[in-house]
């Protein structure tokens, strides 16, 4: 037998059936909650040869070097370059002290001809570059460019000084000669790039060039982020040891 159903009158007039069966549930569908995952952002580090090409382009003083891929003409070289020399690992390697890819004081052809197979080794090597190992004040030279101010400049005192005294000073691109004086002075190791107790200070006036020569170098190129480290300047000049670029 059917079930009676209560028949209720509302104010409206009306009329309802409420069944005495248990009210059906309704299928609420369930909510995606869907994750958006970002890619990773990919660092295309400029190949090292294009990178030194680049500075030269812009006449930034360059240490005497070459890169070679077999050590065939190693002697050769070496004695172009004399000694003591310094060898690096060159390839798809972001930084090369990490991987162990820098020797330095290298004095002989025997020594260099080790050091260029153990270099050969590590993952990601395709060449290796050979420089004079250069005396001088440590610099570091660097650009970043920002969302908000476009290319940044920075200088800052390097070497054995960089984690003590954390001396960098920052200018929006382009800079000014006046600039780039006043980012020297500013430096809390201005007086070491001066000379102390009896050390020749150093070629000023070949630093404020080369920080210009950056400048315009990173407005012109549109790069993303570039560093010159070190940068060894005495009485004789500056000269670039290590250049990476990130375009």
């Amino acid at each position: 037998m059917a079930k009676k159903s209560k028949k209720i009158r509302h104010k409206t007039g009306i009329k309802k059936h409420i069944s005495k069966h248990k009210p059906i549930k309704k299928h609420i569908p369930e909510k995606k909650i869907i994750i958006e995952v970002k890619k990773p952002v990919m660092i295309e580090k400029m190949p090292d040869e294009k990178a030194f090409d680049l500075i030269k382009k812009y006449k930034i003083p360059l240490i005497q070097q070459t890169f070679i891929k077999n050590d065939k003409d190693l002697q050769l070289i070496l004695n172009k370059l004399g000694f003591p020399c310094v060898m690096k690992v060159s390839g798809n390697i972001l930084h090369r002290t990490e991987v162990g890819g820098v020797r330095v004081n290298i004095q002989s052809v025997q020594q260099a001809t080790e050091t260029f197979k153990h270099l050969m080794r590590i993952k990601g090597a395709d060449k290796v570059l050979i420089q004079k190992q250069a005396t001088g004040k440590e610099l570091i030279v660097g650009i970043k460019r920002d969302s908000s101010f476009g290319h940044i400049i920075t200088v800052g005192i390097g070497g054995i000084f960089v984690e003590i005294l954390k001396d960098v000073i920052f200018r929006v691109c382009p800079i000014s000669l006046q600039d780039a004086e006043n980012m020297i002075r500013e430096l809390k190791g201005y007086e070491i790039l001066k000379g102390m107790r009896g050390e020749r200070g150093i070629d000023f006036n070949s630093l404020y060039e080369i920080l210009l020569k950056v400048s315009k170098l990173a407005v012109n190129e549109k790069i993303k982020q570039m560093d010159i480290n070190p940068l060894f300047c005495s009485e004789r000049g500056c000269f670039a040891i290590d250049v990476r670029i990130i375009k």
